[in-house]
């Protein structure tokens, strides 16, 4: 893993599928699940905002004071692309991750991890994708 400095920040791009569409349309549940996240990972929210398209899906964020958890579901393929950003090494952001996968009941999910702020470029903590268990 690349060295810590204050500037870092743990970014976790999480994939979900297998999603009933009603969870995936949602808005108030999927809030409900991303402020849920923040918590699990001990994050402090500052605000979210959240959008449901006309005829489906939905796109929110949650900001938080060490950055951020975003989400674009696509409910006619059972599927979701959370973002988790996190910095500093108080918060777990994998304890985001795995709230919400159970919380969505995802039946498959993928990972990629990163830390950010590396001098030289992003670090990439994932040399092949892992599954998050359910």
């Amino acid at each position: 893993m690349a060295e810590w400095h204050p500037t870092n920040g743990r970014h976790i791009l999480l994939d979900v599928w297998g999603v009933e569409a009603e969870t995936l349309n949602d808005l108030e549940s999927m809030q409900e699940a991303m402020l849920g996240a923040a918590a699990a990972a001990g994050a402090h929210v500052v605000d979210s905002t959240f959008h449901r398209f006309p005829v489906q899906g939905l796109s929110g964020v949650v900001v938080l004071a060490e950055s951020h958890i975003s989400v674009h579901t696509f409910p006619e393929h059972g599927y979701a692309a959370f973002d988790i950003f996190t910095c500093g090494q108080r918060v777990d952001p994998e304890r985001a991750c795995e709230y919400l996968v159970r919380c969505v009941n995802a039946e498959d999910s993928f990972t990629r991890r990163f830390v950010r702020g590396v001098q030289g470029g992003i670090a990439d903590q994932s040399p092949e994708l892992r599954a998050v268990a359910p």
